[in-house]
């Protein structure tokens, strides 16, 4: 899943009293479905859709889905035949706001869920998370600066303690484009071999209401680091995105 930052948006926006309460929905296609470096959707193209509400209190809520793609047969003891994931869907919710000096703070957790996948392949599986950000509106290009933490007790898969944190950059490069840099970090804490390390640059602008962004994303791990599949290596990605 990859919307954290917009839900952080969606509650900051609440927060500053733009709207009481509100509901909105937001409408996405990709080329691909890249979370945390590797693909979900076997480098094919992804649809997907969130639901969300935000007070002005700071509290927010809300539910993401996505079509994913894993392999056809997975490694598993005692099974012969394994149903695998078509869809994701995630909920989540927290509480976000700002300091008197500006920073913004964003605190939650979230429950990864793939429906009708074979109980033995333990996917699912939720998280805890906090962000810290803060906008330096001053200096050249109004550099955004946000740094967030993520923590699973049971990881996907069932592999165990698992923490991911990253640290972004977004630039404004004029006033309809913008450019975000992110840099990730996944530690297993059962087997620090499988250990990695992500990142992202992207260009994106708005155009008649819609959001559109071409990055570019890759990890540190070969394929062989990834069972001979090609879901870890660079690619390119072009999505667009609408919300209401």
């Amino acid at each position: 899943m990859s919307h954290i930052k917009c839900l952080l948006a969606a509650a900051l926006m609440a927060c500053t009293g733009l709207a009481l309460a509100e509901f909105s929905a937001t409408t996405l296609l990709a080329t691909d479905y890249v979370f945390r470096g590797i693909s979900n959707t076997d480098g094919d193209p992804a649809i997907q859709g969130s639901l969300d509400y935000a007070h002005d209190s700071g509290f927010y809520a809300g539910a993401w889905a996505s079509n994913v793609k894993f392999r056809e047969n997975a490694d598993v003891d005692a099974v012969d035949t394994v149903e695998e994931a078509s869809i994701e869907i995630d909920y989540y919710l927290g509480l976000a706001s700002e300091f008197e000096n500006g920073i913004y703070w964003d605190v939650g957790a979230l429950y990864y869920s793939y429906p009708g996948s074979e109980e033995a392949l333990d996917y699912d599986y939720w998280e805890v998370m906090g962000a810290l950000g803060y906008a330096f509106e001053r200096l050249p290009l109004g550099p955004e600066v946000t740094v967030e933490l993520y923590h699973s007790p049971d990881y996907f898969g069932g592999i165990g303690d698992a923490t991911y944190a990253s640290g972004s950059v977004a630039l404004t490069l004029t006033d309809l484009v913008g450019l975000g840099i992110t840099y990730g970090k996944q530690w297993f804490d059962d087997d620090s071999s499988l250990d990695y390390s992500d990142w992202k640059i992207g260009i994106s602008t708005s155009l008649s209401g819609f959001e559109l962004e071409l990055a570019y994303t890759d990890t540190d791990l070969s394929k062989a680091d990834c069972d001979d599949l090609d879901i870890c290596e660079g690619r390119a990605l072009l999505s667009i995105a609408r919300s209401f």
